[in-house]
């Protein structure tokens, strides 16, 4: 039986929202215990999530078949797809400066293609520029840069709110992040809080980040093609939708299987994936239940991963 881990009184609030379920359905599952951390959509439709209990990637075909991709020696979390590779870093935070692998993502052969020397904990990993990610570094409060030719990396945005809150050291600071056009935004997971950051013509960041939402716990995001944000609670066991005016509606709670919702990303034909751990940290009526990787149906299409940087039409 896996242990059950509760949650401090020093907690942030979290403020939920109302439930508006929309049709949902399971793909694929893993066995109690498992974290799924992240995902990407690959362009022939089948998903790619990094398994963090188990240091590995797996690949979900769109029949929910599901088979290891490639065996790594540390837990992976963010993942990328950049001119048809894969990007994931990799590494046990506080023990090593983690690494950036580049993965085929049809035959998982794997090579480390650069230390992220600078960053301590790499969170998400996302599409920023042409060659170029950005990756929350979760214990600095940070967004790191990454030029993936020249093999550099370099602080993008620092902010105090990115870091983690005093207390709940055990929950992340920046954590998920996105681009859309000329803005970024990135959740401050241990502290309840969703910034935005506007990005200059030249690719900088335009600070100080504005905040978009407080009171409320995300791990990782998505934007759809109309610029609205998908927001998965984890610890909430929620996956939110927070609009340009700032309402926000749950699309799924426990009872549709989102319990420790960790990630999304939209498929190809507007269905929103979402990756789970099944609640491994304070688990909805302390009832474990298997890891996911749920379908939403939002009626929305998702915004371009390969064109984050296009300014929206």
């Amino acid at each position: 039986m896996q242990p059950i881990l509760d949650l401090p009184p020093t907690l942030l609030p979290h403020d939920a929202v109302a439930l508006a379920p929309v049709a949902h359905r399971v793909i694929a599952e893993w066995p109690e215990g498992t974290f799924l951390e992240n995902l990407v959509v690959l362009p022939d439709g089948d998903v790619v999530i990094s398994v963090l209990s188990e240091a590995r990637l797996d690949r979900v075909s769109t029949n929910g078949a599901v088979r290891v991709l490639h065996r790594f020696n540390a837990p992976p979390t963010g993942i990328a797809l950049v001119d048809g590779f894969l990007f994931v870093a990799v590494g046990e935070p506080g023990c090593a400066a983690p690494t950036l692998w580049r993965l085929d993502p049809q035959s998982g052969d794997a090579k480390p293609w650069m230390e992220l020397n600078t960053i301590q904990f790499a969170n998400g990993v996302t599409p920023f520029a042409p060659g170029q990610l950005l990756i929350a570094d979760s214990w600095q409060g940070r967004l790191v840069r990454v030029d993936l030719a020249a093999g550099r990396c370099a602080t993008w945005y620092e902010d105090e709110r990115l870091t983690r809150a005093s207390g709940i050291e055990f929950l992340p600071g920046a954590n998920g992040v996105k681009r859309f056009g000329h803005e970024v935004t990135v959740s401050s997971n241990g502290r309840a809080l969703l910034l935005r950051i506007q990005v200059a013509e030249d690719g900088s960041a335009l600070g100080p980040a504005a905040v978009i939402a407080e009171r409320l716990r995300v791990d990782d995001l998505a934007y759809d093609s109309a610029g609205r944000l998908y927001l998965c609670t984890h610890i909430g066991h929620t996956v939110d939708r927070l609009d340009r005016h700032g309402t926000r509606v749950s699309l799924a709670g426990p009872e549709q299987g989102a319990a420790g919702s960790t990630a999304c990303a939209f498929d190809r034909d507007g269905g929103l994936l979402v990756t789970t751990t099944g609640g491994i940290l304070a688990p909805p009526n302390r009832q474990l239940e298997p890891a996911k990787l749920l379908r939403l149906e939002t009626g929305s299409l998702g915004h371009d991963l390969d064109k984050a940087w296009e300014p929206p039409t």
